[in-house]
């Protein structure tokens, strides 16, 4: 027998113990699913240092998760029922980390983000949706890499170590300094 939560009875689950008011409001939290780079041990993970862990999940549909790009970033492709199901991570974060993960996955687009169904590892009997960042603006090249069902590649390059990044910190450095001498002559 399959235990499936909805969203909104696990509301109240997800404001348990979260003691954070905003004026005469609890805060919200949300249910995020995170495949790639945010995951613990990865480059991005940083983002969810105030997010609650939850635990370990596997999507319910199958989804291509591929490398691509010359940052080898890992994509989950919005097309449901090709490729595998994906283990992943769950993490409940308030309204602010949702914003900032937004962000990152540039939603509207590279990414949107949708509601899907993932079941815990620990208990497949639960299933929860979540929202999980696909990849909605790809090309047919990146549909016939290879498929995973858990990103492990440790290619990937952060935005801030990537060249046009770097350059652009070094000639603002440069121009700081240039201020500051020609304030100190």
């Amino acid at each position: 027998r399959t235990l499936k939560i909805p969203r909104r009875e696990l509301k109240a689950v997800m404001e348990r113990g979260s003691g954070n008011k905003v004026g005469n409001a609890q805060e919200e939290y949300h249910l995020v699913f995170v495949y790639g780079t945010l995951k613990r041990t990865f480059p991005n993970a940083h983002l969810l240092c105030d997010a609650e862990y939850v635990g370990e999940f596997r999507t319910c549909e199958q989804y291509p998760l591929v490398v691509g790009g010359e940052w080898f970033s890992p994509y989950l492709l919005d097309v449901l029922g090709k490729g595998e199901n994906v283990t992943g991570e769950v993490y409940r974060v308030n309204t602010k980390t949702l914003r900032e993960l937004d962000v990152l996955e540039n939603v509207g687009v590279n990414y949107t983000r949708k509601v899907i169904e993932v079941r815990n590892l620990d208990d497949e009997s639960v299933i929860s949706e979540v929202y999980a960042y696909l990849k909605c603006n790809y090309t047919h090249e990146l549909l016939e890499k290879e498929f995973m069902s858990d990103y492990q590649d440790r290619r990937y390059v952060p935005r801030s170590e990537r060249p046009a990044v770097r350059e652009a910190r070094r000639v603002r450095t440069l121009a700081e300094e240039n201020r500051i001498a020609a304030q100190n002559s």
